[in-house]
């Protein structure tokens, strides 16, 4: 978090301790590559702080080496997905704090809203995306069947999954799904009516004056798809520092960002959408991106922080991309991935 967000959570601080003088806060940023490290010496020396704002990937690090205890308060407004991915074991170790998720977006002034994928492959030229992978076409893949885990067990060369691929590499053939990282900018510039990105591009989409509208992908496979989240941040209290004598001031704060004000402030300073259902509760919801995003939010997919998927998504991804760029067929391209998945699962120490 840097430049203006982290201006305006200097600014939200401020306010907190101004309703709460009982309250000390102090903020330090850590570059986030050091991040893991600097908590685990700070806390083996019996300092560092009390509380942690980090990314999800970086949470499940701080989990995994000891650093976390339970989140202090409890909260009531998340939405499903972003709790449950801060849970591990069923117990809730960090709070979801902003987020974001994958969106359709159509120009309004040359394109209209497909009905279907066939639809939106066919008669409406299909779509550009920065990447070809599980984060961003999530919601059309497990919307179709498509799963990592069956019963227990790695699925990874399950036949939706091999179907899905196949149809992925259809598109990419016929040039109606086109795969470049300056897909916004293409958009934006009105070289392709469509194209998925976060919810956070929006704000940007609209400072550039571009004529868009969006939906839910899931829309297209009949409201079957679950997005998966994208960047989330999360709010997450320290083991050693967690103590009785502390509990009610970290409560304090912790309920303190949750608010929809102060998220709605960084919102405002940076692009990531609140993670917590009381903002779109509110007037200046009601409008633009945040409708559709908060019936994607509410919809996400459900996994755990330590479900066994996180770990399969990256194979299913190089499996993806191997295949898109002819180096393997889908069919190949997933086995590859499942013998992958079989080694990680029944490796010792998975859960």
């Amino acid at each position: 978090m840097q430049g203006a967000e982290a201006d305006a959570l200097q600014v939200q601080v401020q306010a907190i301790m101004k309703s709460h003088p009982e309250v000390i806060i102090k903020l330090k940023y850590v570059p986030e590559q050091n991040f893991v490290a600097f908590s685990y010496q700070a806390e083996a020396g019996g300092e560092g702080p009390e509380i942690f704002l980090a990314r999800r990937e970086i949470i499940r690090q701080l989990y995994e080496q000891g650093s976390l205890a339970k989140a202090v308060y409890t909260d009531q407004e998340g939405f499903p997905a972003a709790l449950a991915s801060f849970r591990f074991g069923g117990v809730e170790y960090a709070l979801p704090w902003l987020t974001d998720v994958p969106l359709l977006y159509f120009r309004t002034d040359t394109a209209g809203v497909p009905a279907s994928l066939a639809d939106l492959f066919s008669t409406k030229g299909g779509v550009s995306v920065a990447s070809a992978d599980t984060a961003t076409l999530s919601a059309w893949w497990n919307g179709q069947g498509g799963r990592l885990m069956n019963g227990g067990n790695p699925a990874m060369d399950d036949p939706s999954n091999v179907a899905f691929l196949q149809q992925l590499l259809t598109w990419r053939n016929a040039k109606a799904l086109r795969i470049e990282p300056t897909a916004l900018t293409a958009f934006a510039s009105g070289q392709t009516p469509y194209v998925i990105a976060g919810a956070s591009q929006a704000s940007l989409l609209t400072q550039q004056n571009v004529p868009w509208g969006s939906m839910q992908l899931a829309d297209l496979v009949s409201g079957q798809g679950k997005p998966l989240l994208g960047m989330t941040l999360g709010i997450a209290n320290s083991e050693i520092k967690t103590k009785e004598a502390m509990m009610p001031a970290i409560q304090i704060v912790e309920k303190a960002l949750l608010t929809p004000e102060v998220e709605g402030a960084l919102l405002k300073a940076g692009r990531l959408l609140p993670a917590n259902m009381g903002y779109y509760q509110s007037a200046e919801a009601q409008k633009g991106v945040f409708p559709q995003a908060n019936l994607a939010l509410s919809k996400a997919l459900v996994l755990e922080g330590n479900a066994p998927e996180w770990k399969l998504i990256p194979l299913q991804d190089t499996a993806w991309n191997n295949a898109l760029a002819g180096n393997a067929t889908p069919q190949d391209a997933l086995a590859s991935g499942q013998g992958q998945a079989v080694k990680i699962i029944s490796a010792k120490g998975q859960p």
